[in-house]
């Protein structure tokens, strides 16, 4: 008896193998950079978005949750560690004392930066060698499997689905 299909197409294995390699890559990358306290760089990204847009409101903690597909316990968790290290600050809303809006520091502005090259580090690398040809093949396939994840439900967290034309659609729905 098979237990997994990835047995039957060793593309899958090397999908799940490559997603892996990708992510470890990229922990490793982050450790050499001293960022290994940044779990979740997405949260500062967001965060730094918000600092560069004047008219832009700061998140709250419940909202950085809605934008990252993630409970607000995660969120809460990733924000107490990026405090702790001086990445973020969380004050109350003015306007509702319930919520905590959540700043990112000069340090955090920093550790974006580092951690885009980082990225692009990782990302060069596991490109490297490829010709423009094939890249555009690659990318082809990709949207291909990305479709197809999205016809059942592959691009929403079925706990807190986005609206159509939400920050991470693509615009298709």
């Amino acid at each position: 008896m098979r237990l997994w299909k990835q047995r039957e197409n060793p593309s899958i294995l090397i999908f799940h193998q490559l997603n892996r390699a990708h992510h470890n890559a990229t922990l490793a990358q982050m450790a050499r950079n001293h960022l290994q306290d940044v779990g979740n760089p997405m949260l500062l990204f967001i965060l730094a978005r918000s600092a560069e847009e004047p008219e832009a409101t700061v998140p709250s903690q419940k909202k950085l949750a809605e934008l990252l597909h993630v409970s607000p316990a995660t969120v809460a968790n990733s924000l107490k560690s990026l405090e702790r290290g001086g990445y973020v600050r969380k004050e109350p809303d003015p306007v509702d004392a319930r919520c905590n809006r959540v700043y990112i520091t000069e340090r955090g502005l920093q550790a974006v930066q580092t951690c885009i090259a980082v990225f692009d580090t990782v990302d060069e690398q596991a490109v490297r060698g490829f010709s423009s040809s094939e890249l555009e093949q690659l990318h082809s396939f990709h949207l291909r499997m990305l479709d197809n994840l999205r016809q059942i439900g592959g691009d929403c967290d079925p706990c807190c689905p986005h609206p159509p034309g939400g920050p991470l659609s693509n615009g298709k729905e």
